[in-house]
């Protein structure tokens, strides 16, 4: 969380410097009219930066993801620029319209002429009043599909397919910029900044309109086996592929696409990679889509994969690892089991699995992997031993301090036992996890 808190700061503090150093600084100690003159193209520049890093990590950028963490970090960071372009987005309009509205009302003298907050007026003047038009709408509609987005129950191929749409709302917003920003500014830092950053992030929104988004990513195979164990709703699914796969780091995790006219959905790999096409995962029924699955499936069934993703690859700054999953949460650390089996190599490492939904023959799966690893196991069935938490891991791991704590499972699990090893001395470095949420 620390490398995409510091880039979010980092990247907003970049872009107001480089603004600041392309205005006229006077300005800012000049009348309401030109502050709020420049007030409006502040906050519509932030908009549009925000938006367009937004939308060049919905690319899936693998070059830097192992600069933030992993996917499922800069999806949280993807998510916190699109929060702040709309944030800024609202500002920008409030600025550009309450004053009108307060001159309106006789609250305000109208100015006798506008600012000169830019030294020429903008490259795109003759289609000023298109740009003005078109981006008031694209703003509306962006309200609601940010809406929608932030809606939980708004279902996940609804959401999939109308979040799409900001690409052409980005677009269009891009048009809107360039149309309105004066002049002056694109022969000064921020010009050259918002040059890189709509540049980039336009061939981002056409890499996703046109469906290429992960496109040199994906792999093909088909189903060979399923089993759907009843008790806890995981559904245990094997895959061959039948295209080079280029190897997966146990912990990672891949976009499943079957062949059932459904959007890709993001899955933990569950197996270790042993270079023999074989991959597996373990995928509990939370969603519609989900729950759907075990009566959708069929041996055979083509299936497109896109991976591996992810950076909770097991790393650790000591010997000793305690490993902590919660329900479906499993999965990464049966795929890192595999791995140490197949390797050969010992390793410290202590293992709580709680589950609020045991099935026997899961956990039978577990405890094979356990005893084919060398792992230490404890099973919590939460139904009849309560909820895991810190006091509970130190009676039964007594040396966790002087371990690497690995977490995957439900979020407000995950920050109860952070908060509560960190106030007991736990570093946050050595507290891994993984934030397992695309929207």
């Amino acid at each position: 969380m620390a490398r995409i808190k510091l880039a979010f700061v980092v990247f907003a503090i970049m872009v107001i410097a480089a603004w600041l150093l392309s205005i006229n600084v006077s300005l800012l100690t000049g009348n309401f009219w030109s502050v709020r003159g420049l007030l409006v193209l502040l906050t519509g520049i932030l908009a549009i930066a925000f938006m367009s890093a937004a939308i060049l990590l919905a690319a899936r950028p693998v070059q830097i993801e192992e600069a933030l963490g992993g996917l499922d970090k800069f999806y949280r960071l993807h998510k916190w620029l699109g929060i702040a372009a709309v944030t800024t987005a609202v500002l920008h309009w409030l600025s550009e319209k309450a004053p009108k509205w307060l001159v309106q009302l006789g609250w305000l003298e109208r100015p006798k002429r506008s600012p000169n907050v830019g030294a020429e007026p903008p490259p795109l003047e003759s289609y000023r009043d298109l740009a003005v038009d078109l981006g008031e709408w694209a703003f509306y509609l962006l309200l609601v599909l940010a809406a929608l987005a932030l809606w939980r129950r708004f279902p996940y191929h609804l959401f999939f397919k109308t979040h799409r749409l900001m690409a052409l709302v980005f677009l269009v917003l891009c048009f809107h910029a360039v149309a309105l920003i004066p002049s002056s500014y694109w022969s000064a830092p921020i010009g050259w900044l918002l040059v890189a950053l709509l540049g980039a992030a336009a061939i981002a929104a056409g890499l996703s309109i046109f469906g290429r988004i992960g496109n040199s990513q994906r792999f093909t195979g088909e189903v060979t086996d399923f089993h759907f164990h009843e008790a806890n709703s995981v559904l245990n699914v094997g895959v061959k592929l039948t295209t080079a796969w280029p190897g997966h780091a146990a912990g990672q995790f891949a976009f499943l696409k079957f062949a059932d006219g459904e959007q890709a959905h993001p899955f933990t790999i569950s197996s270790g990679w042993a270079n023999t096409g074989r991959l597996a995962f373990s995928i509990k029924g939370l969603g519609d889509y989900t729950r759907r699955l075990p009566t959708m499936i069929k041996v055979g069934q083509p299936v497109t994969v896109e991976g591996p993703y992810g950076r909770f690859d097991f790393g650790s700054s000591t010997g000793a690892q305690l490993w902590i999953a919660g329900g479906v949460g499993i999965t990464p650390f049966l795929a890192r089991m595999e791995a140490i089996a197949l390797s050969g190599q010992k390793q410290d490492v202590d293992l709580i699995y709680s589950t609020g939904a045991a099935d026997d023959g899961f956990i039978d799966q577990v405890r094979s992997a356990v005893s084919a690893s060398g792992v230490r196991l404890r099973v919590v069935d939460t139904g009849q031993e309560g909820l895991v938490d810190l006091t509970k891991v130190a009676r039964w791991v007594p040396h966790w301090r002087e371990a690497d704590v690995w977490f995957c499972g439900p979020a407000k699990f995950g920050d109860s036992l952070f908060q509560a090893m960190r106030k007991d001395g736990l570093p946050d470095h050595r507290f891994h996890r993984e934030l397992f949420d695309m929207r």
